[in-house]
């Protein structure tokens, strides 16, 4: 039988066991409590609330809002935290000063590109300092400040910029400068045209006489049935502008040799028509001005022409002595040409027809405004009046190739007392296609080469020495050198 000091003695020992082992849980709670967090390790995509990686807080977000906390707990009068663990949602702490430094390097590139946002980096405040876009606290885009009108106006004329290929040239870039272009009519007596009653009516006969006049290789007898078989053949396998282009340089339109510098002997004076290909003429050069303006304008245009083919008068027309000083009254190219008198531009097909006919009325009329500047210069300065000679040589021609059929332009002034634009009008069309055709486009390139040598090249020369007579410091010697001729 038990005595009750034994029953007593065992509750005891219960008792102290369990405090024992209640203390120890309790010292255990706060070893692990005073233990340092360890980060939580990346959560198993196959758990049901598993967030991706990218959500957790990163160690420098982790860092500011310890530092936040612990700026938070010194300066707040608050108690102390418990030391019992706090339940925290698993979305991280946001930090307002980094989401607003991110705003502000975000979204200024909402609406600019890699090339307007160099353009615009730097903007002038209202007290006239450059300060930093970024930099700005009024919370707006860069593309809601206001432009200032400088820079306003400048985009506004390189949006309005027109170009050859626009379906409204014509009415914003021609008519403003009193340019027309008229496609309507017959074709016309080119004999009558081209006033050369003194040379044989019949086309087949004239080369002989160009050639007893000039001894030049642009004069054209070539074999007829070739050309318009090759004509055919182009159109047959479709060949492209360049290919029709090659072609009609190779065999229609011919260039004189080229000499490494103009010849200084006497006897080399000759009038010697003279090809470029794709010569480029930007303004603003001397003696070489764009046409006026006759309206308000619509768009703005360079006039930056690139002809596929022009013809001008050589240089060496001129006497040695005096080659140096015709770039003072007449603008000059590669040192050796001036005063153009034939374009021409290829086109594959007559759906850029348009085009082919803005490019040859751009560089018509620039061509021909600088040769009306001449002659109206010459008369100004010598006291004449236009008589009707003077505006039957005031011309410039032009030819359109669409594949193989030709178009014959011909661009004059539609006043002469004062410039008032000019007018661009067809004169002849054929197809290479047909046999009479190219015929017929071979006697009109022979007429023009020699009415541009013999009217048009003759009558600059004119001009040029009525304005030397026409100034009485001018050195007789030059005038002795234009004079023979």
């Amino acid at each position: 039988m038990t005595s009750p000091d034994t029953i007593h003695g065992s509750d005891r020992c219960a008792r102290v066991e369990a405090h024992c082992r209640q203390s120890r849980a309790s010292n255990r709670l706060i070893q692990q409590l005073q233990r340092p967090r360890r980060r939580r390790p990346h959560t198993c995509l196959k758990e049901p609330h598993a967030r991706p990686h990218y959500m957790h807080p990163t160690a420098n977000s982790s860092a500011r809002r310890k530092s936040s906390l612990s700026s938070n707990t010194s300066s707040s009068s608050s108690p102390p935290a418990s030391p019992w663990p706090v339940h925290r949602s698993n979305v991280a702490a946001t930090d307002s000063t980094h989401i607003a430094w991110l705003w502000k390097r975000v979204m200024p590139y909402s609406d600019d590109t890699q090339s307007s946002k160099g353009k615009r980096r730097v903007k002038v405040t209202p007290a006239g300092s450059a300060t930093s876009a970024s930099a700005s606290t009024s919370g707006q885009h860069r593309w809601q400040t206001p432009p200032t009108s400088e820079s306003s106006s400048f985009r506004n004329r390189r949006e309005v910029a027109a170009k050859v290929a626009d379906a409204d040239f014509m009415e914003t870039v021609l008519e403003p400068c009193g340019i027309t272009i008229q496609n309507k009519g017959v074709n016309k007596n080119l004999h009558k045209h081209f006033r050369i009653q003194e040379l044989p009516p019949d086309p087949k006969d004239r080369p002989d006489a160009y050639r007893e006049t000039h001894t030049l290789n642009v004069w054209l007898d070539p074999d007829t049935e070739r050309i318009q078989r090759e004509y055919k053949a182009m159109r047959v396998y479709e060949c492209n502008e360049a290919e029709h282009s090659a072609y009609a340089l190779r065999d229609i339109f011919l260039d004189e040799p080229r000499h490494p510098w103009l010849p200084e002997e006497d006897s080399d004076q000759r009038w010697l028509p003279i090809r470029m290909l794709q010569l480029v003429r930007k303004l603003p050069q001397d003696e070489w001005l764009a046409p006026p303006l006759v309206d308000s304008p619509k768009k703005r245009y360079e006039w930056d022409i690139r002809p596929d083919c022009a013809y001008h008068v050589s240089l060496q027309a001129f006497q040695p002595g005096f080659r140096p000083s015709v770039r003072k009254h007449v603008s000059i190219v590669q040192r050796r040409a001036f005063c153009p008198y034939l374009t021409i531009e290829f086109k594959k097909d007559e759906e850029t027809l348009a085009t082919a006919r803005h490019q040859v009325a751009v560089a018509s009329a620039i061509a021909l405004y600088n040769r009306y500047r001449l002659k109206n210069c010459a008369l100004q300065m010598s006291g004449g009046k236009w008589s009707e000679g003077d505006m039957n040589q005031m011309r410039h021609y032009g030819i359109t190739f669409t594949g193989s059929t030709w178009d014959l332009w011909c661009t004059v002034p539609k006043t002469f007392e004062t410039w008032t634009g000019c007018s661009m009008s067809t004169i002849y069309s054929g197809d290479c296609c047909i046999l009479a055709g190219v015929q017929q486009l071979i006697s009109i390139i022979n007429d023009i080469h020699y009415w541009g040598l013999v009217v048009h090249g003759r009558s600059c020369k004119a001009d040029i020495a009525a304005k030397i007579h026409s100034d009485p410091d001018a050195d007789t010697n030059d005038i002795t050198l234009l004079e023979e001729d």
